[in-house]
């Protein structure tokens, strides 16, 4: 059984914790689902993946990019980051002005040139992702609409 190290514990009701399993960093929120991960797998092909699971507030959103995610990027230094957003529901397009102004800027003066987003299926949460790749300026962003595409696109740049 791998070693669970626990890189942030859950402190109020809406928190989440975070725990590192061999190569899988899950951020889990109080009823014990997976609602964010890195997949670290991807560093060997010089690519930096995160995924998004079901709903998330748009505070946890922040939080999960702006610390651990944030992190870990500036820590491996990757040039393109793949999103596996298939599996996310809801919208967080209160958070697209955020991370168009603070959250990119930061990541692309960390050495961030490519970003493939595969697309969530909830409606809502297209519609996210369409108003904030629309935002992003600075970097190659593409949208896919399945994480197979998105990998082979990012894989060949």
């Amino acid at each position: 059984m791998e070693t669970e190290i626990i890189i942030k514990e859950a402190k109020g009701k809406d928190d989440f914790k975070v725990v590192q399993k061999g190569l899988m960093i899950e951020t889990i929120n109080k009823v014990n689902q997976v609602i964010h991960y890195i997949d670290l797998t991807y560093l060997q092909q010089d690519i930096f993946m995160q995924g998004w699971i079901g709903f998330r507030t748009v505070d946890q959103l922040k939080e999960i990019l702006s610390g651990h995610f944030t992190t870990y990027f500036q820590r491996y230094k990757s040039k393109k980051v793949l999103v596996d957003a298939t599996r996310m529901t809801g919208s967080f397009v209160e958070a697209n002005e955020w991370m168009a102004n603070e959250l990119m800027p930061k990541l692309i003066d960390m050495g961030l040139q490519n970003i493939a987003t595969a697309l969530p299926q909830n409606v809502f949460a297209q519609l996210s992702a369409d108003d904030w790749i629309k935002k992003i300026k600075g970097l190659d962003s593409r949208m896919f609409g399945s994480f197979e595409e998105a990998l082979n696109w990012i894989k060949k740049i």
